[in-house]
């Protein structure tokens, strides 16, 4: 890295804020107590305890595309919970809440899931967004499932998507940790708990090289999954163009499954997925 390079990237460090992925991702990595604290806060539950927690834990998806969490995290209560940071309101939609949703489940529902024997934890996807989603004014908002015909019953699928407006910020808990996460500079925040993590990173040489060194490897990273991703991709592609031509020409599963080195359960999830049966 050349001297240029290194100073820009201090200089982006200085201007990071919670609010942004990339800082609250290397910020929250191996910091349960942290994000503790801002769940409790969100949750508005202070006995809320945090067991488990990753930073960009993917979850493949063999049928199409898999997800990257930002943060990952377990309750001692048995939620899990999806936490995502958005400054762009397009990638808060309420299309990649349901998608992230789905996700939770699929970590869960593995080969064996009996329904009804098994059970799916309490899932929660959280986006903090920079701007209001809504329109609406309020500092948080609550999406739930209801069933229409009996007075809105609440369905209770245990699944709930919340999403938390940064650019709320009052004198209330809440309201003091948007600010907090909006902050650039520590000496601004309000709350110690946070603002000695993020000193750390900025102004201690041991935090800002820690920080500069998990930029780098995040920035490989990225570079090598685009990589990766897109021999996935051009694999299955291959492979779904292998079943779609025996199709065509009249192949039954099995020979499909053969090759395509698909599994027969997979091949037939494949063609159900695209309404379409082999000849009989």
């Amino acid at each position: 890295m050349t001297d240029q390079e290194r100073q820009e990237l201090l200089e982006t460090i200085r201007n990071f804020r919670l609010i942004d992925d990339t800082y609250f991702n290397i910020y929250m990595d191996g910091n349960p107590r942290d994000m503790e604290f801002i769940l409790r806060i969100i949750e508005n539950d202070p006995g809320l305890q945090v067991i488990d927690l990753y930073t960009q834990r993917e979850v493949p998806n063999l049928y199409g595309r898999g997800v990257r969490f930002d943060v990952f995290v377990k309750s001692a209560a048995g939620v899990e919970y999806n936490i995502e940071i958005q400054r762009d309101s397009n990638g808060a939609s309420p299309e990649r809440a349901r998608f992230n949703s789905s996700m939770l489940d699929a970590r869960v529902v593995q080969k064996g899931f009996k329904w009804g024997k098994d059970h799916l934890p309490p899932a929660k996807v959280i986006f903090i967004t920079e701007h209001d989603t809504e329109g609406a004014g309020k500092p948080l908002y609550h999406v739930h499932r209801y069933v229409d015909e009996l007075n809105k019953k609440p369905f209770k699928d245990q699944a709930e998507i919340v999403y938390v407006n940064a650019s709320y910020q009052d004198d209330s808990p809440l309201g003091r940790l948007m600010h907090d996460m909006n902050c650039k500079n520590p000496d601004d925040m309000y709350y110690p708990e946070l603002a000695a993590r993020a000193n750390y990173f900025k102004t201690n040489e041991h935090g800002v090289s820690q920080m500069c060194k998990a930029m780098e490897d995040l920035v490989n990273d990225m570079s090598k999954e685009r990589v990766e991703q897109a021999r996935i991709e051009a694999r299955m592609e291959t492979e779904q163009n292998t079943i779609l031509r025996l199709l065509a020409d009249g192949a039954g599963i099995p020979l499909m499954a053969t090759a395509s080195g698909w599994s027969i359960e997979r091949v037939t999830n494949f063609l159900k997925s695209r309404n379409l049966r082999p000849a009989q």
